[in-house]
């Protein structure tokens, strides 16, 4: 008997975590945190690199400086 209540009980807590929430993590464009111009400005300026080594990663955490 108490088998098959501790196997209800986890079926419901692992039902509970996996259940879809109501809402997911927002979209990137919708968080305001988020700056759209510095967001589009880096954008561009990987679409308009001429080569490979000016869109190396320099933010916050890579431990590079950033380009001259």
């Amino acid at each position: 008997m108490w088998i098959v209540a501790g196997t209800v009980v986890l079926l419901i807590v692992l039902a509970w975590f996996l259940w879809p929430g109501k809402r997911g993590p927002a979209p990137m464009r919708d968080r305001p945190d988020v700056d759209e111009r510095e967001l589009e400005e880096a954008e561009r300026e990987v679409r308009e690199a001429p080569d490979e080594e000016h869109i190396r990663d320099w933010g916050p955490g890579t431990g590079q400086k950033p380009l001259p």
